[in-house]
């Protein structure tokens, strides 16, 4: 079979954790409740969130990116409390809805995270180049 006959298996515990999540309205509840507990959304973490909620079959994957979403909910007005959007909207639309002292945080935080992926691309070209290097120097000696 060969290196990758365990990529489609179900069994192989990398593809289990990362498997799509169907978040119903009893889950999300349970999942507001325990960020509550924590404190709030910008103070509860994922590995709090997940021990709270205590459900079989959740992974911190699952729980990290509901829990980036429901704090990127908090930005946009037209969200209902629970996070979920009552209608899709045009996110140009949405940055225009927003107040001018919200908007500018949103701007910002949109400049520096585009600033922060810049630096992981630059690194990652940096250590891809480095390891090719190594690896060459490596063939040579032997």
């Amino acid at each position: 079979m060969g290196s990758n006959s365990g990529v489609n298996n179900p069994n192989n515990p990398s593809l289990v954790s990362r498997q799509r999540l169907r978040w119903t309205h009893e889950l999300h509840e349970r999942f507001v409740d325990a960020v509550t507990q924590l404190g709030g959304p910008d103070r509860a973490t994922p590995k709090g969130v997940l021990r709270v909620m205590g459900v079989q079959g959740l992974t911190i994957y699952h729980v990290k990116s509901h829990l980036q979403k429901y704090r990127l909910a908090k930005y946009i007005p037209e969200s209902s409390s629970d996070g979920i959007k009552a209608e899709k909207n045009d996110p140009g639309d949405m940055l225009a809805s927003l107040d001018n002292s919200s908007g500018m945080q949103v701007t910002e935080a949109l400049k520096l995270q585009m600033e922060v992926q810049k630096r992981l691309h630059e690194q990652l070209e940096a250590s891809t180049k480095a390891a090719a290097t190594e690896d060459r120097s490596s063939r040579q000696v032997s």
